[in-house]
């Protein structure tokens, strides 16, 4: 690339029973008991059935951080492709009785035969130093899986980190485990998904916890209406996949928010979609215009931006935004090419950033930088969204759904409730609602919460406290209405069914 050489210049107890040894009868006793103990099951507070680890795995169990990191046996030992196995709340251990060293043992990939699928750059978080096996793990994800001896025992990344909405996390897939961290958590601490219970099903008596919990499906849906409006780009998929469903933003804009970029456009227009200034919105520091040094000869185009002053924009650059819409889509240059890591150039424009990957093959080496992934992860932590005061919340203008994890639940369970609300006209999310949920317990007895507010994908979650004093069979009546000041309430009901282990 010419620019890059002639202008950009680049700048790391096992007991052992002798023979006729006489062994006291308490001994023989208390030794009995031990061995008998091994497979003994037990019930804990929450209905959840867990077992002893088999001594075939304790060693093994205790190296990867027992069960603080892989969560307790949920099923006793059994028998896998001629391999002794056993399940944890996370991973299936296994051991190849054919091998006599340490290396006989290791986890079973549960992730390859989960569905998982990953779509090149759909969520892939912008911060990521290591990759393996063509997909870039997750920079907060990299002690974890380093500490747990990566492929040896994690396995290979089978998807880019994602961000899913519906459970508040960041989650990365891997063919062994799977990891997460929350949103809500300032420390960004790391935690393995539940792999074992999602895979054991109904064979274990476990129920993962709410965040931990397995969801295969947990992408945003792919609608996407306002891409047509962007015809004028030509190529639209160099925006990148879908992190939200379209919804309606503060200004009363209809918005979606991709990896790379933001699309919005007036609900009463989307065949006229434009592209948010993300270098603004992310606050990316704006570089100072300048004269004129460079011409085509150096490798670069000169972009005038104030009077004669402006910046020098590489001819690949300069092609990428002639291609795809212009200035009208990318907007103008608000800083000079600098060197973003080893082997990438980072220009950034008012509308979206361009990457020049000197380590990718012709044709791949321009690529726009996944800003949206990364605006899409401050708005999840904290949105300060509203409804427009234009848009009026009746029933005949809006839907209300709400869902409950579990149609049967034990008592001494928690329970998770999601509600959902979109607009009539379009099917659009809407964001920034609250809702009140009362549930009529079987003594006629009311429970009450208010739901956090609806997010960019007009979704909102919350946790039922377990309810120990009830009984089996018994059936809890919710409703749950929008927190609105309107004549007419806009509800929903639904019931389920107290049942299960207690």
């Amino acid at each position: 690339m010419e620019w890059y050489d002639s202008f950009w210049m680049p700048g790391s107890l096992l007991i052992t029973l002798k023979r006729r040894t006489l062994i006291p009868f308490s001994i023989l006793i208390l030794f009995s008991l031990l061995i008998s103990s091994c497979g003994a099951s037990s019930t804990t507070s929450s209905g959840n059935v867990t077992f002893q680890v088999n001594p075939s795995f304790r060693e093994f169990y205790q190296t990867l951080g027992g069960q603080e990191t892989l969560g307790p046996a949920i099923s006793e030992s059994f028998t896998r492709d001629s391999y002794e196995c056993q399940y944890t709340t996370n991973v299936m251990m296994c051991l190849n009785p054919l091998i006599s060293d340490g290396t006989r043992f290791f986890l079973y990939p549960l992730g390859n035969q989960m569905g998982f699928t990953n779509v090149t750059g759909q969520t892939s978080l912008e911060s990521g130093s290591q990759v393996v096996n063509g997909i870039t793990i997750y920079d907060a994800f990299l002690p974890l899986y380093n500490q747990l001896s990566g492929e040896k025992y994690v396995g290979k990344p089978i998807t880019e980190a994602r961000l899913n909405y519906s459970q508040k996390r960041v989650e990365q897939f891997f063919e062994n485990m799977g990891f997460y961290s929350k949103f809500s958590d300032n420390d960004k601490k790391v935690y393995l998904l539940a792999y074992g219970v999602y895979a054991c099903h109904s064979d274990c008596k476990y129920t993962a916890s709410v965040d931990s919990a397995v969801s295969i499906n947990s992408n945003p849906a792919d609608s996407q209406p306002l891409l047509d409006g962007l015809s004028r780009m030509g190529d639209t998929s160099v925006i990148g996949q879908p992190l939200t469903q379209p919804y309606i933003a503060p200004d009363g804009m209809e918005e979606q928010v991709y990896t790379n970029a933001i699309v919005y456009a007036s609900p009463n227009d989307l065949k006229h979609a434009a592209l948010r200034p993300l270098a603004k919105l992310l606050n990316i520091t704006s570089g100072t215009p300048g004269p004129q040094k460079y011409d085509s000869s150096n490798g670069v185009v000169f972009y005038a931006t104030d009077g004669s002053n402006g910046f020098h924009v590489p001819l690949d650059f300069d092609k990428f935004i002639a291609n795809h819409g212009g200035l009208d889509i990318s907007g103008n240059p608000i800083m000079e090419v600098y060197q973003y890591d080893e082997t990438t150039f980072r220009q950034c424009f008012e509308n979206y950033c361009l990457d020049y990957h000197s380590d990718q093959p012709d044709g791949q080496r321009v690529q726009m930088s996944p800003l949206g992934t990364q605006y899409a992860g401050q708005i999840a932590v904290s949105s300060e969204t509203t409804v427009p005061e234009t848009f009026s919340i009746t029933p005949q203008t809006v839907t209300l759904q709400a869902t409950v994890q579990y149609q049967q639940i034990p008592a001494n369970a928690d329970q998770k409730m999601d509600i959902q609300i979109v607009r009539n006209d379009n099917q659009q999310p809407i964001t920034g609602v609250t809702a009140d949920l009362t549930i009529t317990l079987p003594d006629q007895s009311v429970y009450s919460a208010t739901f956090p507010q609806t997010g960019l994908d007009g979704r909102a979650s919350m946790i039922i406290s377990a309810m120990n004093n009830l009984s089996n069979g018994q059936i809890l009546v919710y409703q749950v209405c929008l927190n609105q000041n309107v004549g007419e309430p806009v509800c929903t009901n639904g019931s389920y069914l107290i049942w299960g282990s207690n």
